[in-house]
């Protein structure tokens, strides 16, 4: 009994001494007590000249007691170090693992609990042996906050490195240290300050698309250390979509905003740049810009399906009175200015629920594509003078003019006009968007407002100067042809939008939707001479509620696959695929673009663009957003677009991915192809994320 007693005993005097005495390599002793106790740890027994020494401060924390982070919030003290007394050793890095949220009361605290590693990275500046020498302040925190004293010294001999004992636990430790946002498997989806300087609010939208969130947390840190607001988190899409939203004090409204984001054992440091600064003279030009983008918008493919009520409502003005045409047309621009204003309200209150965002995304809803099938088969059922079509008497009365009849045909045509308008982008359109959804709501209406007001321009020209219109036919027996005419391709319309709501939905769902068109169609037809005007208007509401049932339940249909040389969507890859040297290409398309349809006609289709497409260093990806997608939307805000098409061509030339324009033609594909292909002094790592 007593030898095993009495080996006991030299067993601890031994470990009480090492404590006690000179600190042997790779750990120095433990300075504390049961509340808190530190030491430093080197990943090697000795250190080699030149050399860079990986290190660590480690901490222990008892029950009860916790020790701060960097920033540590409403109460405690953060670590503070002194390192002037070491020899042969500078400091180059130390690195925090991402802290835990401790809230008592209304206080916000972020902490270390049980225990942490600090990673170190030092360099070795002699060539002999080296010394740590640390004085460290520190406070440990329970019931009260208590302040520690330690100086920590660690002698390392000259001499070939090799891993000691406390390797591991370093690698570990610095495994736990936020890295970027990609490297945690996030992507970050919106980064807005909303608000006047004096109440900001940060908006962070982050998307996991491998893994859904468990309990995910974000602590932001100002000039000043950390922001102790709590944020308010909401989870979508099934988990995998994080909102944060954050009230900023005022001293930090202009400043870079470090924001560290934590779910579980996954965490990421990403930086949130100051707002531009947009005086005056910019946000005019941002103006001028969207007033050139509504403009150019009346040529894009996209108008082509309401090329027939522009059609029409320009040429029954010929042969009026002067006073009749500018009011027509005045109408018409003010219900196209109206639709905008409605688009940019419907923003502003998704952008406020946070509710992805971008333009044309109303495509994506089965209720707005039927809806518009509706108005397009009772537009072309109005042409064929079948059915009248007027605002509300509540709305009618607010002018109480004559022909109130003729002028709210005017506006609807011109509102439903610039609704059908806009599932594509358009050169200038997509900047003016762009910048309008990442402010606040009256530079969102603002540019919304000269986006209409740019679109409605050649009505407004006209209603200048309506002389003009004498250049137009004249009214006649033709004009009962001419609205035949438009009528059928308004019904051409109708059917394009099943096809895309079939996309969205499934065939069979949109197959029953064109029934119950052809019913109302056919029913109006054959009712047309009746006089019962309030029968009628309930059997259209009857129809209209038919015809809602079939694509508002039920499951929505996948997304189309890649076919041909196409390959699924798959952003992750493109970093990998690119440091082998082969080149990427991605389209972003959707069955409801019709400037995408435009750009694989004029080129992707072409012969020699397949063949280079389908070579075996070059990758396509297509991404199909014809169904919302959150993965799709934050690709896009990566280039600052919000709509569609978008091409991007990376490449070892072009790592960080070039974005083209949104008419592609094959000289600019090639173009981009040869800029991508040939590499550049540049870093190899890629930014993918805004």
């Amino acid at each position: 009994m007593i030898g095993p007693v009495l080996r006991s005993v030299f067993a601890y005097l031994a470990i009480f001494l090492a404590g006690a005495g000179p600190a042997r390599a790779a750990a120095s002793a433990w300075i504390g007590d049961a509340r808190a106790s530190v030491r430093l740890i080197t990943a090697t027994d000795s250190v080699s000249a030149g050399s860079q020494l990986e290190a660590g401060l480690e901490f222990r924390f008892g029950d009860g007691w916790h020790g701060a982070w960097r920033s540590p919030g409403d109460a405690g003290l953060a670590p503070t170090f002194d390192w002037s007394g070491s020899d042969g050793l500078v400091l180059e890095s130390i690195d925090w693992p991402a802290p835990r949220r401790l809230t008592v009361g209304d206080l916000q605290t972020f902490v270390y609990e049980s225990g942490v590693i600090l990673p170190l990275r030092f360099a070795h500046r002699g060539d002999g042996a080296a010394h740590l020498r640390l004085r460290l302040v520190h406070a440990v925190c329970g019931e009260v906050c208590v302040p520690y004293r330690a100086t920590l010294d660690l002698a390392l001999p000259a001499g070939v490195e090799r891993a000691s004992a406390e390797a591991g636990p370093i690698v570990t430790a610095r495994g736990r240290v936020p890295g970027s946002p990609e490297a945690a498997g996030f992507a970050i989806a919106e980064q807005t300050r909303e608000g006047p300087p004096h109440d900001q609010r940060l908006v962070l939208r982050v998307i996991d698309e491998g893994r859904a969130f468990v309990a995910p947390d974000l602590f932001v840190e100002g000039p000043k250390g950390a922001v102790t607001a709590q944020p308010t988190i909401t989870l979508s899409n099934g988990g995998h979509e994080a909102r944060f939203e954050l009230d900023l004090p005022p001293g930090v409204a202009d400043a870079a905003l470090h924001v560290t984001l934590v779910d579980g054992l996954r965490s990421a440091e990403h930086v949130v740049p100051p707002p531009a600064e947009v005086g005056w003279g910019d946000f005019l030009a941002i103006l001028a810009t969207a007033l050139l983008g509504g403009f150019i918008l009346n040529a894009m493919p996209c108008v082509l399906p309401v090329l027939s009520l522009k059609a029409f409502a320009l040429t029954k003005s010929a042969g009026a009175g002067r006073a009749a045409i500018r009011s027509g047309l005045l109408a018409t621009a003010a219900g196209i200015l109206a639709s905008f204003l409605l688009i940019a309200t419907a923003l502003i209150g998704l952008k406020a629920s946070g509710a992805s965002i971008g333009w044309g995304i109303q495509f994506q809803s089965p209720w707005f594509l039927a809806g518009m099938a509706l108005l397009t088969t009772l537009f072309a059922a109005s042409l064929f003078e079948w059915v009248a079509i007027g605002l509300p008497r509540s709305f009618a009365a607010l002018g109480s003019l004559p022909g109130a009849g003729r002028h709210s045909e005017a506006f609807l045509t011109g509102a439903f006009a610039t609704l059908l308008a806009t599932p594509c982008s358009a050169p200038f359109v997509g900047s003016a968007v762009g910048f309008a959804l990442t402010r606040g709501t009256p530079e969102i209406l603002a540019v919304f407002a000269a986006l209409g007001i740019g679109m409605a321009l050649p009505f407004l020209l006209l209603a200048v100067k309506p002389g003009w219109t004498r250049f137009l036919p004249r009214p006649g027996a033709w004009m009962t042809l001419l609205r035949t005419g438009l009528g059928l391709l308004l019904l051409g319309t109708t059917l394009w939008l099943l096809t895309v709501l079939g996309d969205v939905v499934g065939l069979p769902r949109a197959i029953g939707t064109a029934a119950i068109l052809t019913l109302l169609l056919g029913w109006l037809a054959l009712s047309r001479r009746e006089r019962d005007v309030g029968r009628r208007r309930s059997l259209v509401a009857a129809l209209l509620a038919l015809m809602l049932i079939p694509v508002a339940f039920g499951a929505a249909s996948p997304v189309r696959t890649a076919d041909g040389s196409w390959r699924a969507f798959a952003p992750d890859t493109i970093p990998g695929l690119v440091a082998e040297g082969r080149v990427v290409v991605v389209d972003v398309t959707a069955a409801w673009c019709l400037t995408c349809r435009l750009n694989e006609l004029t080129t992707f289709d072409r012969a020699d663009i397949r063949a280079r497409l389908s070579a075996q260093d070059l990758f396509a990806m297509r991404a199909d957003w014809t169904q919302a997608d959150p993965a799709i939307l934050s690709f896009l805000r990566r280039f600052g677009r919000f709509g569609i098409p978008l091409v991007v061509v990376y490449g070892p030339g072009t790592p960080d991915g070039e974005a083209l324009p949104e008419l592609l033609a094959p000289a600019t594909l090639r173009a981009a192809l040869m800029r991508a292909e040939h590499s550049i002094e540049r870093p190899t790592t890629m930014k993918i994320s805004p």
